[in-house]
């Protein structure tokens, strides 16, 4: 009886690990890409890159941070009060829309800004799969075709 209850206890942990790993890394990735694309804007840089689909890691990061809390409230046998489950549960709300509406929003603004700054869009180097989106844009025609991808 009590082997089983170490393997649940430990199982316990290693999913929070898990979920805390998925946070951690969503919200990194979310930072790095985000970063890069305003980095290139403001530097005026040949080529700008926009990976869309990084956009959808914050409403990720931030949803299994949510999760992550719960599940540590969940290990230690802390009594969540009414009025906590309430604001979690308007977070987890809002932060699921993020995952659907901050990657359209993100693309409208990139693309006005693009737009205003004069750049191009490159179709033949940009990609799409599913719903994560590359789209490349550079200061010229000439700069597309010799732009190469790092894959």
């Amino acid at each position: 009886m009590n082997d089983d209850f170490q393997k649940n206890t430990i199982s316990k942990y290693a999913t929070v690990f898990v979920f805390a790993l998925i946070c951690v890394g969503a919200l990194i990735a979310f930072g790095i890409y985000g970063y890069n694309v305003a980095y290139d804007l403001i530097r005026r840089e040949e080529l700008v890159e926009f990976n869309k689909g990084a956009m959808y890691m914050l409403g990720v990061g931030l949803s299994s941070g949510l999760l992550v809390t719960f599940m540590i409230h969940e290990l230690i046998g802390k009594e969540i009060s009414k009025s906590y489950n309430k604001k979690a549960t308007r977070s987890a709300l809002i932060f699921i829309g993020l995952i659907f509406v901050f990657p359209q929003i993100a693309d409208y603004v990139i693309l006005y800004k693009v737009k205003n700054a004069g750049y191009v869009f490159c179709e033949n180097r940009s990609y799409r799969w599913l719903h994560a989106q590359n789209k490349v844009f550079a200061v010229d025609a000439s700069t597309c075709e010799t732009f190469r991808p790092m894959k």
